[in-house]
Formats: structure tokens, C-alpha cells, sequence
């Protein structure tokens, strides 16, 4: 199953075997599909705004997925879900949205290495401990004359700095706050949805207990 963000709504990739769960549409596919055969659905699916979420649901998922992705330059990306000794979650303000802070991988670097220099470079927050990764995301956006796909790797982190976070303004980072349960959910309201999923399941649900 893959979970794909395109402006701000969800396309789901599921296979037979998955739940389809809630959707407004459900499109069977047998996994054999061209690329401009399936360029189409995901063409009027970003046009029709009326359709929050749409499962495509494939006989070759793998097939499916691959076939997607060739319809896009793919790009990698690592961030963290940093909780301090306090149970406060670290959040930053850029381009107008609450967000996590996360970035591109550099060429030849680890995925959690370049989790920890993000959130060092967008944040000023060092003595980062990694505990694990917990998800990753998908979500497509416009770039010059082509369309890209980020895959972004989020890793759990804590930490003992107690040092005042600074935002990385030359990122457009404009605010970084530690944020408990309710003034996460208020920061949410202001988010994107991937973020806003990623946080309802992996911190605010109380059988993690992140936040105390």
C-alpha cells in the first residue's frame, strides 16, 4: 500500500488483498496500464477537486507503482520527529505552515545522517538521539517544467538540548516552537495533510505515548 499527497488530497495505491477503506472513488486497475493510460487518472484526479481520496486498486501493485513513479523525477528526503525531555514536540513555521523539519538527502549520505542535519541546520537542536524509523511519505509538487515525487523518511529522535531553537531564515524557516498536545493540534488546523496524518497516527494517538 502507498499513500501519495497531491495537492493536498490522497491518491492510495492498494493492492487486492488491502482494505480500500474510505474513498470517494475506487478505480480497479489490472496493473498493466501505460504510462499515459494512467497519466490520464492522475491528470483528472488534480483537476476534480470534488475527490478528497481515490484508491486505486491493482491486480500487480508493484507493476502499478512503478509505472506511477516513472510519470515523475523522484526525489529523497529525510526528517525528524524530535520529542525533548519535556514530551514537546519540535515544529517549524515555513512558507506560511507548520511543519516538521526535514530535507533533501545529499548524494552518498544515509538517510538518518541526513535526518539528524536537518534538524540541526533548520532548528539550531543538536544532541539527537535516533530511535527508529517510524514512516514514510509521498507528495508531488510542480518543479519548473517537470513534476517531482518526494519520498521523505522520517525517523524518531529525542533529545537533552535545552538551547533556544533558531529557525534557518535562508530555508524561508521563519519560527521553530516546542509544541505540547494541544498546541500541536491548533498547529495542525495550519499544516499539510501528509504532516497532519503522520502526526494524528505516529505522536497524538495515545497508545504511543510520545507526549506524556
Amino acid at each position: 500500500m502507498y499513500n501519495v499527497y497531491i495537492n493536498e488530497r490522497l491518491l492510495r495505491f492498494v493492492s487486492v488483498h488491502d482494505l480500500l477503506g474510505s474513498a470517494d472513488m475506487v478505480l480497479k486497475l489490472s496493473g498493466d496500464e501505460s504510462k499515459s493510460n494512467l497519466r490520464v487518472l492522475i491528470d483528472a484526479f488534480e483537476q476534480n477537486l470534488l475527490t478528497e481520496t481515490m484508491v486505486l486498486q491493482s491486480a500487480n501493485i508493484d507493476k502499478t507503482w512503478k509505472t506511477f513513479k516513472s510519470l515523475y523525477t523522484v526525489m529523497h528526503a529525510a526528517g525528524g520527529v524530535v520529542i525533548n525531555e519535556n514530551h514537546q514536540l519540535l515544529m517549524i513555521f515555513r512558507n506560511g505552515k507548520w511543519d516538521l523539519p526535514k530535507g533533501k538527502i545529499e548524494a552518498g549520505e544515509e538517510a538518518d545522517v541526513a535526518a539528524i542535519r536537518e534538524v540541526y541546520e533548520e532548528c539550531g537542536i543538536g544532541m539527537l538521539k535516533l530511535s527508529k524509523q517510524i514512516v514514510t511519505t509521498f507528495h508531488t509538487y510542480p518543479y519548473k517544467e517537470s513534476k517531482v515525487l518526494k519520498k521523505t523518511y522520517w525517523f524518531l529522535m529525542s533529545t537533552k538540548d535545552t538551547a533556544t531553537p533558531v529557525p534557518q531564515y535562508e530555508e524561508n524557516i521563519l519560527d521553530v516552537q516546542w509544541m505540547n498536545k494541544s498546541e500541536i493540534k491548533k498547529a495542525l488546523l495550519n499544516s499539510y495533510a501528509s504532516i497532519a496524518r503522520l502526526l494524528q497516527e505516529q505522536v497524538l494517538e495515545p497508545e504511543h505515548g510520545l507526549l506524556g
